[in-house]
């Protein structure tokens, strides 16, 4: 028994001496470097190397060197990949109370996305992938989501009718989209540039960002600045390896990733303005759509929310944004 005891307290210290070496994460995203997930990877390295004193560095893949967006976060999942900064949308899959981020005109600005995405109800939300075998430290924003076209702009909600219209290949937005009358056709992200090029789509539904980072601005004939939901991220670390750091390493990504949100989300407000001041020096039409426009719209989408509210969690989080004011 005291062999087998003196053993197990060599194995310990071990265990111990080796967790507190200085770690080296791999964070891998599927954007370009002009692109707001990119600038959160880069705020975070920056935040938790000067936070930990260099004891956690973070090694930044961007552009799909380690995959896609499925493939970084079950990549994440599995523990192939450290870290990523990956869309809400694919996590959705997972837990379906993460679609309350991105339900049409729940959260309609950037200050109200930056409140929202430390609020406790949204923790709560982000706290259901644990048992998936990550960790979100943090949510962030790639930018308020908007309608272009490849042909004429929309400048009546009738003419979004019919449209063929990419969505992301998500149950929540065919259901968005078909409440209010395009043509929603789901389509991986890496494929949108060639079929508005090419005329197979007639629109998109994008940020403003992605306009500018992946070039969709060569083949927009107009932008409708419908505002209808942000593109939320999620700064994911696999769980194992969060939990192999020590408590000291682990603070320090907690810490980092929390003080970068609200620059994070603030920045690409600002971008936004940068987009729009381009997209008119290219002579795009940009469209700010009236009031009677939104309302029909908003009308549009208002049985989708109430559906999705059906879960405790979403409808929480909706409860919460109305009380903030921020609806």
């Amino acid at each position: 028994m005291k062999v087998f005891h003196a053993a197990a307290i060599f194995a310990a210290v071990s265990a111990s001496a080796a967790s507190a070496d200085p770690v080296s994460l791999r964070l891998g995203h599927a954007v370009f470097e002009a692109h707001p997930n990119h600038d959160t990877a880069a705020r975070f390295k920056e935040a938790v190397e000067r936070i930990s004193g260099g004891d956690v560095t973070i090694d930044i893949y961007p552009a799909r060197q380690l995959g896609d967006v499925k493939e970084l976060m079950e990549g994440v999942q599995f523990g192939t990949v450290d870290m990523t900064v990956n869309s809400a949308t694919a996590l959705a899959t997972l837990e379906p109370s993460i679609n309350a981020f991105q339900l049409p005109g729940v959260i309609p600005d950037y200050a109200g996305f930056a409140e929202l995405a430390v609020s406790d109800e949204a923790r709560a939300i982000m706290d259901t992938l644990d048992k998936h075998g990550m960790i979100a430290l943090g949510l962030y924003d790639g930018g308020q989501r908007h309608f272009l076209t490849v042909g004429e702009p929309v400048e009546e909600f009738a003419q979004m009718k019919g449209k063929k219209t990419r969505v992301p290949p998500a149950k929540l937005f065919v259901d968005i989209w078909q409440a209010v009358g395009v043509n929603p056709t789901p389509m991986n992200y890496g494929e949108v540039y060639s079929a508005l090029e090419t005329s197979t789509l007639d629109a998109v539904e994008i940020n403003l960002t992605s306009i500018e980072s992946e070039k969709f601005y060569e083949v927009a004939g107009g932008v409708t600045l419908t505002g209808h939901y942000f593109w939320p991220s999620f700064l994911l670390i696999n769980k194992a390896r969060f939990d192999g750091l020590t408590e000291e390493q682990q603070a320090a990504i907690r810490e980092a990733a929390n003080e970068i949100v609200e620059p994070q989300v603030m920045a690409v407000a600002e971008l936004d303005e940068t987009v729009k001041a381009n997209l008119a020096d290219r002579e795009i039409p940009v469209i700010e759509p009236s009031a009677s426009f939104m309302e029909d719209f908003n009308a549009a989408v208002a049985p989708v929310i109430e559906s999705y509210s059906q879960d405790p969690l979403i409808a929480d989080f909706v409860a919460a944004a109305s009380a903030s004011g921020a609806q």
